[in-house]
């Protein structure tokens, strides 16, 4: 194993550093703000500007304040699944959650924002698949390869 090799956490054994968590939420910010874009053109081309706000005032703060702690610990008890796929799954209803509690508690019992819960569970379950499956590959891209032999 790379532990024993390098003193460095084993990416394909699902284990994770604090880098691989940066990388996440900074792809997650990026998700975000690409799915508030993708939704806002969709709903209301007319005032994209706006839809981009709304899923940055949205969004982000759910991202840092829910989606990260949710991240840490779904890695954590995910550790022994050696399932992509599992992992992708959770990941993925996790995501769906967040974007849901999200817009339900920005909308505050509202019924003119239920407009917004499908494009916050989309953007909240692609989020997490897309910022969980770069960042695992960049784990591995960086630790998970074999040094070149020597020579």
């Amino acid at each position: 194993m790379l532990r024993a090799r390098y003193g460095r956490r084993d990416p394909a054994a699902n284990e994770f550093t604090a880098g691989d968590i940066a990388f996440g939420w900074v792809v997650g910010v990026g998700a975000v703000l690409a799915g508030s874009f993708v939704f806002g053109a969709v709903l209301a081309a007319a005032v994209l500007p706006i839809a981009l706000l709304y899923g940055a005032i949205i969004g982000l703060p759910a991202l840092t304040l829910y989606g990260v702690p949710v991240a840490l610990a779904a890695a954590t008890a995910l550790r022994r699944a050696p399932s992509e796929w599992v992992h992708h799954a959770v990941f993925g209803v996790l995501g769906a959650l967040g974007g849901a509690l999200a817009v339900a508690i920005f909308a505050n019992g509202d019924p003119n924002w239920s407009v917004l819960f499908a494009p916050g569970i989309i953007t909240g379950a692609a989020s997490a698949v897309l910022a969980r499956g770069l960042a695992k590959r960049r784990a591995l891209r960086t630790r998970g390869a074999e040094p070149a032999a020597a020579g």
